[in-house]
């Protein structure tokens, strides 16, 4: 049987709050804003965010930044490795458990098969229906 340690895998905690809109929401906004040209504060007010997010996205916005590319940078990445590991290590248990109840199939097995076997024997309580049986063992 093969022993390994695996490597600890920890979850990555996210950085910072959730935003409370989309990306997409974001560059909405942003293109009405500067077709409108609306102030940062004027904006803010309208869509209920602060001036400093205003600014922010604005910034993006106006670099050329695509909110998906944004998105995804932002996202959890699993590593293809780890996700490998992971399924190994399941198999592996799925695999022991399958063998354990194997195992515990076979002492049921074999549990039945003794209790029919002592069920064969004739082990009877002695009554007085059977007792000339024993008796003539006995004289």
């Amino acid at each position: 049987m093969e022993i390994e340690n695996p490597p600890v895998i920890k979850e990555k905690k996210q950085i910072g709050r959730a935003t409370k809109y989309t990306p997409e929401y974001y560059m909405m906004m942003c293109k009405h804003i500067v077709e409108e040209g609306l102030t940062y504060r004027k904006a803010a007010k309208m869509y209920n965010v602060s001036h400093g997010v205003v600014h922010h996205w604005l910034t993006l916005y106006r670099a050329g930044q695509m909110p998906g590319k944004i998105k995804k940078a932002k996202q959890k990445v699993e590593s293809q490795e780890n996700l490998i590991h992971r399924q190994e290590r399941y198999i592996r248990a799925l695999k022991t458990e399958i063998g354990e109840l194997y195992l515990e199939n076979q002492m049921l097995k074999k549990a039945q098969m003794l209790f029919q076997q002592g069920k064969n024997v004739n082990s009877s309580v002695i009554t007085s229906e059977n007792l000339d049986q024993w008796q003539k063992d006995v004289k």
